[in-house]
């Protein structure tokens, strides 16, 4: 199976995954960005990264400090260099999927700003959505369509469904045609990179539900209907949420968005609220 040279194919332009360096330490927050392109699996292992000139200055970093963060990668082991005429730096893998004491280290990390990333995350991808029914052209309708062709039978490679799922999320935002929504939506689908994963490893019913969602959402872009790709996929985050719920019960969630005080969305999908995630 080709999977890797789809996903390579259908992917972002690269240069976008990446969002200005804003804070004071600059090399941390590089490092941060990469990597967290890297965790998302914006990019597939064998993806070469953007030529190192384009790429510090669309960061907005200078070189030294470009290559001390991707020496750190290196040594990491997500980047490797390679040389001669096809050479350059690439993706060498993905991180592995957090499991027993690791995945109670990453829940407990992140039990304090979920919080506040999955508002985030609610008040932009509905919203990305529902611009890109209003604007996406047929470049765009174009690569999402690939990107779900791609995705058809990867519910059994939840490596690969991840990233067509994160690939799919930030086309989206491609699509609305919104520099500042798109930023948002690659900073929250990094951030919340790792409990996706988890909820991807969550059982290959959870994965086909998503597909199902993701399918409805693409109809309603293409159909040019707005409100309906808003809504789809506003149902989409929210049943993505309630798993989380499950995950870190003792959060502290806001009360309407808990499981037994919001209203299903089934009249929109018919699909189960609890089911279709990512």
């Amino acid at each position: 199976m080709s999977d890797d040279k789809d996903l390579e194919r259908s992917a972002p332009s690269s240069l976008h995954i990446f969002t200005p360096v804003r804070s004071g330490n600059a090399f941390e927050e590089t490092v941060s960005k990469l990597a967290g392109a890297i965790k998302a699996r914006l990019f597939s292992p064998g993806d070469r990264l953007p030529p190192e000139r384009e790429l510090a200055r669309h960061l907005g970093v200078s070189r030294s400090t470009l290559r001390e963060a991707l020496r750190v990668l290196v040594e990491a082991g997500y980047l490797e260099v390679r040389v001669g005429r096809h050479g350059g730096t690439f993706v060498a893998r993905w991180p592995d999927v957090p499991r027993g004491p690791r995945q109670a280290a990453v829940l407990e990390r992140m039990r304090d700003e979920l919080p506040g990333l999955l508002d985030y995350r609610r008040a932009l991808e509905p919203t990305a959505a529902e611009l890109a029914a209003l604007r996406a052209t047929s470049e765009d309708i174009t690569h999402l369509a690939r990107i779900l062709e791609d995705m058809r039978g990867m519910e059994k490679t939840f490596d690969q469904y991840r990233a067509g799922d994160a690939r799919f999320h930030v086309r989206i935002a491609q699509a609305a045609k919104s520099p500042l929504i798109l930023r948002g939506v690659i900073e929250v689908q990094t951030a919340l990179t790792e409990i996706l994963d988890l909820i991807v490893y969550h059982s290959r019913r959870t994965l086909l539900h998503s597909t199902e969602y993701h399918w409805q959402i693409f109809e309603a872009i293409q159909q040019r209907e707005p409100h309906r790709a808003r809504q789809i996929m506003l149902d989409h985050i929210m049943a993505t949420e309630h798993i989380i719920h499950g995950l870190i019960p003792e959060a502290d969630w806001p009360l309407e968005v808990l499981p037994n005080n919001r209203q299903s969305p089934d009249n929109v999908t018919g699909l189960s609220s609890h089911s279709g995630v990512i």
